[in-house]
């Protein structure tokens, strides 16, 4: 029986609170048994940190507790030797240059680093516009450059970490098919839900669409429901908003009739890896998705899912999946199927696994 590999993974935030971790690494984690392969996971921010990181103002209390969390990375470096691999998620620090990232290499194990969006450009939620560029977003290409292995999210980040790595891998954001199942949903009267998930930063998106949202819903009708962690800014547009719960997570998107994605076509939003879309697709949700980056890919347009690019787009996709149930539930239908076999967790932690254990036992060989 081959020893197990053990890893060591540094991730941003707390588990189970930030989409990004939670459907990549924290996800595969369960599955890399399997694979001989075993997982700790370090994040970099605590608990006092996330109650101040998107409150407006509280500069002062915001530099406390990034720097208490900075020297706690910095004490996590001697017990870095215990294990064959670093992973780094996005980055080791939330914040300032690519300092301990630059101290990783010198372990001699080998740095695996992935991403999953374009944090290479800047973008920051509005509580804090003033300080974003605490994030230093050109790290990027420095953690692109020092590690053994880039692993992105979809091929356009892939073609950005080419440029400092030849060994880079496309894994796509997955979805734990066994947890993401459909459901039967309660009868409401005749009012569909059309629903938006996702975090307080993309949540900037769902904003930036409420003037056409506002005159594309009938709203005699039809419900907008929004699950996030923290209450939108949708002026002139009647919702409800259900604070974002790990637990309830499921149950709460399982309401949906039809979700939703709009996003500009901008070089960040280029780079988002279509998680909204698949969170949906997964549950038979049939989804109406801006076609921009990713979104293409994974929604096939009138096959599993509707892609627009005008609002005049938009509205006709909206309106059709409101009027038509028989075409929400064949667009369900083929939306599950494509996670299925495209975006299963299972496959993408095998993926996964699969370059940790080519990159330990590439460093093993140079070491002897």
């Amino acid at each position: 029986m081959q020893k197990p590999i053990p890893v060591c993974a540094l991730v941003p935030y707390p588990v189970d609170t930030a989409p990004s971790q939670r459907f990549r690494v924290e996800q595969w984690r369960k599955y890399l048994d399997e694979h001989g392969i075993t997982m700790d996971i370090y994040p970099f921010a605590d608990g006092e940190l996330m109650e101040v990181l998107h409150a407006e103002g509280s500069i002062g209390r915001k530099t406390r507790a990034i720097l208490g969390a900075a020297f706690r990375r910095l004490g996590l470096l001697k017990a870095l030797r215990k294990y064959d691999a670093v992973v780094i998620h996005r980055a080791a620090c939330i914040a300032g240059p690519a300092v301990l990232e630059r101290l990783l290499p010198l372990w001699d194990r080998p740095v695996i680093f992935d991403f999953d969006d374009a944090i290479y450009f800047l973008h920051t939620t509005a509580a804090n516009r003033y300080v974003g560029w605490l994030k230093f977003p050109g790290k990027t290409r420095t953690l692109c450059a020092i590690s053994s292995h880039v692993i992105a999210g979809n091929q356009y980040l892939a073609e950005y970490a080419q440029r400092f790595n030849r060994n880079v891998t496309v894994i796509p954001t997955s979805i734990d098919t066994d947890r993401y199942r459909p459901g039967t949903r309660s009868s409401r009267n005749g009012t569909v839900i059309v629903g938006w998930t996702g975090s307080s930063t993309s949540q900037t998106h769902l904003e930036m669409f409420a003037p056409a949202l506002a005159g594309m819903l009938p709203f005699d009708k039809v419900e907008l429901r929004v699950i996030s962690n923290r209450a939108p800014r949708l002026d002139g547009v009647p919702f409800v908003w259900r604070p974002w719960s790990a637990a309830k997570e499921v149950d709460e998107l399982r309401e949906f009739d039809i979700g939703i994605m709009p996003m500009p076509d901008e070089p960040w939003a280029r780079g988002k890896c279509a998680l909204k879309a698949l969170q949906y697709m997964a549950l038979g949700i049939p989804v109406v998705c801006s076609a921009v980056g990713t979104n293409r890919e994974v929604v096939e347009h009138g096959v599993n899912g509707l892609l627009a690019t005008t609002e005049a787009e938009w509205a006709s996709g909206l309106d059709s999946l409101i009027r038509n149930r028989e075409l929400r539930m064949k667009l369900g239908s083929a939306a599950r199927q494509t996670v299925n076999q495209r975006y299963s967790g299972r496959e993408c932690a095998a993926s996964f696994a699969d370059v940790i254990r080519r990159s330990v036992e590439a460093s093993q060989k140079q070491c002897n």
